[in-house]
């Protein structure tokens, strides 16, 4: 795609080359007076339509083509190495040291102490104070009393007067279980039996009855009532009274106090000590080496195309 592109850019550039110059030719002739002496060339710019005409020409196009090289390069090996080096050990030391020191030491001591107690008073106090003193009193009242009182009245019954009527029936035949024996219906299959029957005749009338009706009547009544009077009396209680009194007295008490002591100890320092230890360690070197690598060059290969060209007659220069 790129070496088309160039082609075609190329065959562009050409032809606006050309086409320049076909007009600065033109633009001359016409100023110096010439032209083909036909009616279209007098007062006209002398201009003629190009005649085309094709031709080879070699152009250059790129072409990326693999190529091996040879490179000079740096890679780093690992090499065990053995090297001396200067270790620093702490070597501990132990040995008494004397010092003094202050240590707090309890000392028992004595104070006073001023205070103040409330001290009970006990005072006989006359008090007044009210009672309730009850008394009882007469009063009349009225109230409703129920007696009762018999009352002649009538009240509705029902009776049945009713009789007894004897009543003859006929009743199927039962067989020869009859009570009067096989045949007794004559062979019809009905029996006729007499039966007595209540005929009920139901009459009411009044009857004179006595009842008691309760009759409510006003009575006057007295009743006694106690009522509580309120009433001042006097009399002695004992009232507490509290007075401060000043008192001291001795406090024993402990208090520390620091005082200087000897005191031996053993006290550890660390000495540094230097010392020649052989280690090994690996190391990246660096080699010189040559290698073979493949890489892309572009080189620029001949190749022949066809083009058109214009081609303009001598009367237009």
């Amino acid at each position: 795609m790129l070496f088309r592109g160039m082609e075609r850019l190329t065959r562009v550039l050409g032809f606006a080359a050309m086409l320049a110059m076909t007009t600065v030719a033109s633009s001359q002739y016409a100023e110096a007076g010439g032209g083909c002496g036909c009616a279209a060339c007098v007062g006209a710019p002398v201009y003629c339509p190009p005649a085309y005409k094709t031709v080879n020409r070699v152009v250059y196009r790129n072409v990326m083509v693999p190529e091996t090289r040879t490179i000079h390069c740096t890679e780093y090996r690992p090499q065990v190495q053995e090297r001396t080096v200067t270790v620093h050990r702490h070597v501990p030391e132990t040995k008494q040291v004397t010092r003094e020191v202050m240590v707090s030491v309890p000392v028992q001591k004595t104070r006073t102490v001023h205070y103040t107690v409330c001290r009970p008073v006990w005072e006989e106090v006359e008090q007044k104070y009210t009672v309730s003193v009850p008394h009882t009193e007469t009063r009349k009242g009225v109230r409703t009393v129920c007696r009762p009182v018999q009352v002649q009245t009538t009240r509705k019954v029902c009776r049945d007067q009713g009789h007894f009527e004897y009543v003859t029936c006929a009743v199927p035949c039962g067989g020869c279980y009859h009570r009067h024996g096989c045949g007794a219906c004559g062979g019809c299959g009905v029996v006729q039996v007499t039966r007595c029957v209540w005929r009920p005749n139901y009459v009411t009338e009044e009857i004179p009855v006595t009842v008691w009706k309760n009759t409510y009547e006003q009575q006057e009544y007295e009743y006694n009532v106690t009522v509580c009077h309120p009433e001042v009396q006097t009399r002695k209680v004992k009232v507490c009274r509290y007075i401060n009194e000043p008192q001291t007295k001795e406090v024993a008490y402990t208090c520390y106090e620091l005082q200087p002591r000897q005191q031996t100890c053993n006290v550890t320092t660390f000495k540094v000590v230097a010392e020649q230890v052989k280690q090994q360690c690996t190391v990246m070197v660096p080699q010189q080496v040559e290698r073979q690598v493949t890489v892309m060059v572009c080189k620029q290969v001949a190749e022949t195309i066809a083009c058109k060209v214009p081609v303009y007659c001598g009367s237009c220069y």
